[in-house]
């Protein structure tokens, strides 16, 4: 590393620092960014490429602490958008999206022109799960800039979220012919086959994408396409490679998290276990830093709702039944429950409808709960008709949201697979009192360990560590317990293990609660040709099978903490 001269302070300083920055050489300037501001403490350049260090350094806590005080200090409008959008990037880092659009859109007031601006605002609602908001950003920005290529990437996401799949893969295929380099094009592309099933284009591509971009993220989605069964498949060569250039490289966190987890799943394909958990601790310890996430804050608010939400207070704001409404099926659970598969299975039948993970009802839930607790002394002052009315609304607004996003116009029965919809079971009673609620479990050990293996896209932060997992899910299954007692008619409890071992029957016995008629299509999982979004696409398209089950015997020595903490969901092993 460089060591900056504490003399040179003036525009050559200046110049080096960013000629460090063009070539990545973060450490150097860091060091230099730290002697310049020992005698101009309040230069708002320097406090704002400080941040940019920090950010690109995998410091996001450090870059917003920099980038406020830039804000602050900014004595120009364009100087202030930049150091804001910068603010937006580190939030975004963390997973704070709300906060990183709020600066974005701060920052987009001062520079409305600006195309970059537009991209990443769409880009962050795209993050946030409001893919209408994220389409009218992405088409102001290609209005803006009719060659700006990730406008058009941005917009073919867009049209993946909506269904739109023939219409993404043109606008994408538009993307590269004009651009062929273009590596953000090539990597949606990639999500495009897979999420079609199209998995060998989908590893052809995105293997030629990683040997060419090796700091690229995508080796988690290389490596889930299929599983590692030889020394000799060409993505562990890949992955082994780029693992051994690790020390000497200046790669950026969030690749190196993705490549840890992409490994570490190879290894255990492998039969080296012992290899990928350590990979495991490694990865999970770096993206838990990540987040600002206290397990204790959720563990009080789920006793906060058990509390809000009695049987009397359901009772006293419930809708009445309306046999001509849609009747939604909301799966809930946690994460790598099985819930993708159920999904699948239920898709087959005639008369359902998926219609995947759509972030509505939590954001519906949650502005109503705000409001409402606006109200002094609520939940007893409430009045029962302005629960009626504002539970109305809600209802409507969410079928309304449901075709816009989806483009299905809710008329039947339609699955809702958001699972972490258990929260608001509460809300879901009373406004959608014909709704059946499926609660999709696993064994204990075997879900924490496959939530454990997974890089998921965004949230879920109490997987990254093994205690923070425990405590969640008996908060959870605290939670659970409490909504039997509200609401034990509408909520079905079905189990992983069940599903895969006894399908028919079990199948049979949830169409029954779901009154419903069974039909043999529903057990030919590989032949249902849907697209599927979440990280079981692979696997739901198999036969189904009992392959995953017990894979957490593998590491009983690392997960005993674990296993001590939920003991008495686990059930007994077989002698």
């Amino acid at each position: 590393m460089s060591q900056p001269d504490p003399f040179d302070t003036g525009i050559q300083a200046r110049t080096k620092l960013y000629a460090y920055l063009d070539h990545s050489e973060l450490g150097s300037a860091e060091a230099l960014c730290q002697s310049l501001l020992e005698t101009q403490a309040g230069d708002p350049e320097l406090l704002y490429l400080s941040g940019v260090v920090a950010h690109k350094s995998g410091r996001p806590d450090a870059a917003i602490q920099r980038f406020h005080q830039a804000i602050s200090r900014a004595p120009t409008l364009e100087s202030r958008a930049a150091a804001l959008i910068g603010l937006g990037k580190s939030y975004w880092m963390l997973e704070q999206l709300e906060q990183a659009r709020d600066a974005f859109e701060a920052a987009r007031k001062l520079q409305p022109e600006q195309v970059s601006l537009w991209v990443s605002l769409g880009a962050v609602h795209t993050s946030l799960g409001n893919p209408l908001a994220a389409q009218a950003c992405f088409e102001r920005a290609h209005m803006l800039d009719p060659n700006e290529p990730d406008a058009l990437t941005g917009l073919g996401l867009c049209l993946m979220e909506f269904g739109r799949y023939a219409e993404a893969r043109e606008s994408l295929d538009q993307v590269l012919q004009r651009f062929p380099a273009h590596a953000e094009a090539e990597q949606a592309l990639g999500t495009l086959d897979r999420i079609t099933g199209r998995f060998e284009d989908a590893e052809k591509r995105l293997f030629a994408l990683l040997t060419q971009h090796p700091d690229r993220m995508g080796y988690g989605d290389l490596a889930s396409i299929r599983i590692f069964e030889t020394l000799d498949d060409p993505r562990l060569r890949l992955l082994e490679g780029r693992f051994q250039s690790l020390p000497q490289a200046e790669t950026p966190e969030v690749v190196r998290i993705d490549l840890l987890f992409a490994l570490a799943r190879a290894y255990d394909d492998l039969g080296r276990s012992e290899e990928a958990f350590r990979l495991l601790e490694e990865a999970s310890r770096l993206k838990r830093r990540h987040f600002r996430f206290d397990v204790a804050s959720e563990e009080t608010r789920m006793q906060r709702i058990a509390g809000i939400f009695t049987h009397e207070f359901i009772e006293r704001g419930r809708l009445d039944h309306d046999s001509a409404s849609p009747q939604p099926i909301f799966i809930v659970g946690l994460p790598r429950s099985g819930s993708t598969l159920l999904e699948h299975i239920l898709s087959a039948h005639p008369d359902i409808t998926a219609t995947g993970e759509p972030t509505i009802l939590p954001r519906l839930a949650i502005g109503l709960g705000a409001s409402w607790g606006q109200l002094p002394g609520f939940p007893d002052t409430l009045p029962e008709d302005r629960m009626r009315l504002d539970l109305q609304n809600l209802r409507l607004q969410y079928f309304r949201e449901i075709e816009t996003l989806t483009g299905y116009r809710p008329a039947g029965i339609f699955t809702d697979k958001l699972l972490g919809n258990f929260l608001f079971i509460g809300i879901i009673r009373m406004a959608f009192p014909d709704a059946r609620i499926v609660h999709m479990q696993r064994h204990p050990l075997d879900q924490a360990l496959s939530a454990y293996r997974q890089l998921f896209t965004q949230g879920h932060a109490y997987t990254y560590d093994l205690d923070e997992f425990g405590r969640y899910y008996k908060a959870y299954r605290g939670l659970m317990t409490d909504w039997h007692k509200v609401a034990h008619e509408a909520i079905y409890d079905l189990t992983y293990e069940s599903l895969v071992r006894n399908p028919e029957s079990e199948i049979r016995k949830l169409l029954g609660f779901l009154g419903l008629p069974f039909v043999p299509e529903c057990l030919a999982t590989q032949a249902i040709d849907r697209p599927v979004h979440t990280a079981s696409a692979i696997q739901v398209r198999e036969r189904i099978n009992q392959e995953a089950i017990g894979r957490w015997q593998r590491y009983r020595t690392q997960l005993e903490p674990l296993r001590e903490m939920l003991e008495q969901w686990i059930p007994a092993e077989p002698n």
